[in-house]
């Protein structure tokens, strides 16, 4: 009986990669990363803001010491990313595919500012959240997580 099952199990798996293009389960062709800040982080006009809490990193394409996602291939990608003022303090961050600024997102006195955006990214493309403006301050705490980056490949 358990020969049956597996081997009809077998033949379903191979009809759906068939019909699909690829196996169940397959995690070879995900990418997607979602990270945050675990503390509060001043951060210079023009540099990239490096979220240092991952919280997952399938594929392995985002980067923590460097803040930058690399795209594994062709194809369209969701991106979000939200940040927390404190205080009377600003922040202003922009998303950058490459050299190229994107959207911005701002907020000021203990508010968060939030950035979505669906692109179409090639192999290779840089994907990162940089500082825009002379406001520098992103809040974050290690219990709350207030400041975060994610994004992931959608097809």
């Amino acid at each position: 009986m358990f020969v049956f099952v597996y081997f009809s199990v077998w033949i379903l798996c191979r009809e759906i990669t068939m019909i699909h293009g690829s196996k169940l389960g397959d995690r070879s062709t995900a990418s997607g990363f979602s990270v945050s800040l675990s503390r509060a982080k001043y951060v210079v006009k023009g540099h990239i803001v490096r979220f240092d809490k991952v919280w997952s990193n399938i594929g392995n394409d985002y980067n923590p010491q460097s803040g930058v996602y690399t795209s594994p291939k062709n194809g369209v990608y969701h991106f979000s990313c939200t940040v927390m003022s404190a205080g009377k303090k600003a922040i202003r961050v922009s998303l950058w595919k490459n050299n190229l600024k994107t959207v911005t997102s701002y907020s000021y006195h203990h508010y968060s500012g939030t950035l979505n955006l669906v692109l179409h990214l090639k192999k290779g493309d840089k994907v990162c959240i940089k500082q825009d403006y002379h406001e520098n301050y992103i809040h974050s705490e290690p219990k709350f997580n207030y400041s975060m980056f994610s994004g992931f490949l959608i097809s």
